[in-house]
């Protein structure tokens, strides 16, 4: 299948490595805040198993403040044109348009939004023949967590989401083969609604749709059992094994090496 200039043959479970090229990100501090160690981590996920690397250049963590679009391309400037486009898809987390232009022309193969697109960025994914991650969310990144409401129904919302950005996908003719549904676990939810929308995950797997997890690593982990976020391997491997077994294929995470062995381990033992 291709995307934008190169072809690739997706291989099932879909594995989306994480590289936060970020001062501030929740997972890892900014230990990837820079071209050399950046690369280096990039290189270790795809040896490991990822097949799409998603470079995100502004944290979206809980409480984060956002940044222009100037600075968050002035970041790309220094990741982006030393990524090999042949060897791996390349994903951009980034929600402005100006940043995701600036991405697809350097020939990033999707583009992660957390805003859940617009028809601005389908155009734009049209032109490129990209690919589209679209995340549902509640509020913004700074105040998401603090304006909760837990007698929403989650899992209806995230279904009316689905339906409504299919009807203008559909129009555009943009191939859905190419576009995720993210459930935005951690994005102005409460534990109960991530639990309800991670149990509820095989009713969004279809022949038409294509569900992207991304429970990596998050705070709902820590409400279960409190711990940092480098300590919640085994949470984030436990809602990856949950999702294969509701026919989820495509999952956003900081830990590959140790996902990908488990999900071999698991093949195995279900031969």
């Amino acid at each position: 299948m291709k995307f934008n200039q190169h072809s690739f043959a997706l291989k099932k479970p879909l594995l989306v490595g994480i590289c936060n090229f970020t001062p501030d990100s929740f997972s890892d501090g900014g230990k990837t805040f820079s071209r050399s160690t950046a690369l280096k981590h990039i290189n270790a996920m795809v040896k490991d198993g990822a097949q799409i690397i998603d470079i995100g250049a502004e944290s979206t963590r809980p409480n984060s403040e956002p940044i222009t679009y100037i600075e968050e391309i002035n970041r790309l400037s220094k990741i982006l044109p030393y990524l090999n486009y042949k060897k791996y898809l390349v994903s951009v987390d980034s929600y402005k348009i100006e940043s995701q232009e600036y991405a697809l022309k350097k020939g990033a193969h999707i583009i992660n939004d957390i805003n859940g697109g617009s028809e601005e960025l389908f155009k734009l994914i049209k032109k490129y023949n990209a690919g589209l991650f679209l995340m549902h969310k509640r509020g913004t990144p700074k105040e998401m967590q603090k304006k909760l409401n837990s007698r929403v129904n989650m899992v209806r919302e995230f279904d009316y989401f689905i339906k409504k950005r299919l009807k203008i996908l559909n129009k555009m003719k943009i191939n859905l083969k190419k576009v995720w549904f993210d459930p935005g676990i951690g994005f102005g939810k409460t534990l109960n609604q991530n639990l309800q929308l991670m149990k509820s995950l095989k009713k969004f797997s279809s022949a038409n749709i294509q569900v992207l997890l991304g429970s990596s690593r998050k705070s709902w982990i820590n409400h279960i059992d409190t711990s940092n976020a480098d300590e919640r391997i085994g949470g984030s491997l436990a809602s990856v094994a949950h999702a294969l077994k509701q026919n989820i294929h495509t999952y956003r995470i900081h830990d590959v090496k140790e996902t990908n062995q488990m999900i071999k381990v698991l093949k195995a033992l279900n031969k």
